[in-house]
């Protein structure tokens, strides 16, 4: 299985993937600095405590790579399934399922990676920038804080994947790269919206959780249908 994770990461050439998540973190990290200094300048204190700027960049950050997990999905299955080019590689003496399923597994891996360490680097960032520029006087906690939210980022990263895998169904059902994308912006706006001043979707893990669940399910239907599909 590794060996076609390895084959499937060469054929697809995901060095697009890793320069768009550094320049997503470029845009994250100017949005988060952006905002406050603008916000400070007019009185208004943007991030009112630590927890709040944690729950909004996490968000931030949760919410762009599930929508490139969708583009992940729609060019290394649908397009491909769409194009009927997926014929090629199911022509190898390969089991069709281990193909498939070496492909969400790879989808899954770069989404989750990609996701908790773009978290990481964007509060590392800020932190370091805040004590230069001074954004907001309220990022302060122990090391303790800090460890306890890089595990808390791991938990979300990790549900938030598997969350992004959902738009795998839509995309399935006609081939569809409009539907998959679609669908991901709103998983997004389910897992990632506000709720008036004080309450935020993005920090209930259950959420992206329940979503990660409803993925299982249409990844493993998926597969397991994966030699009943007709292609020609």
């Amino acid at each position: 299985m590794f060996h076609l994770i390895k084959l499937e990461s060469k054929k697809n050439k995901l060095g697009w993937f890793i320069k768009g998540a550094i320049l997503a973190n470029i845009i994250i990290l100017g949005f988060l600095c952006i905002i406050p200094a603008i916000e400070n300048s007019e009185g208004i204190q943007t991030f009112k405590t630590a927890t709040e700027f944690f729950t909004i960049s996490g968000a931030f950050v949760r919410g762009i790579f599930i929508v490139f997990a969708a583009v992940l999905i729609s060019k290394m299955i649908i397009d491909e399934f769409k194009n009927r080019t997926i014929l090629v590689t199911f022509s190898y003496p390969i089991n069709r399922k281990k193909i498939l399923s070496a492909k969400l597994i790879l989808i899954f891996c770069m989404t989750f990676i990609t996701m908790a360490i773009s978290n990481i680097v964007v509060i590392v960032c800020f932190i370091g920038l805040n004590q230069i520029f001074h954004f907001t006087s309220v990022i302060s906690f122990t090391t303790i804080d800090f460890f306890a939210e890089i595990l808390k980022v791991i938990m979300f990263s990790l549900a938030s994947a598997g969350a992004a895998l959902v738009p795998l169904y839509f995309g399935m059902r006609k081939y569809s790269t409009p539907a998959t994308i679609i669908s991901s912006i709103l998983i997004v706006s389910v897992t990632c919206q506000s709720v008036g001043p004080n309450f935020s979707l993005a920090s209930i893990i259950y959420i992206p959780l329940a979503l990660a669940l409803i993925a299982l399910g249409i990844v493993v239907s998926t597969i397991r249908k994966i030699d009943c599909i007709d292609l020609d």
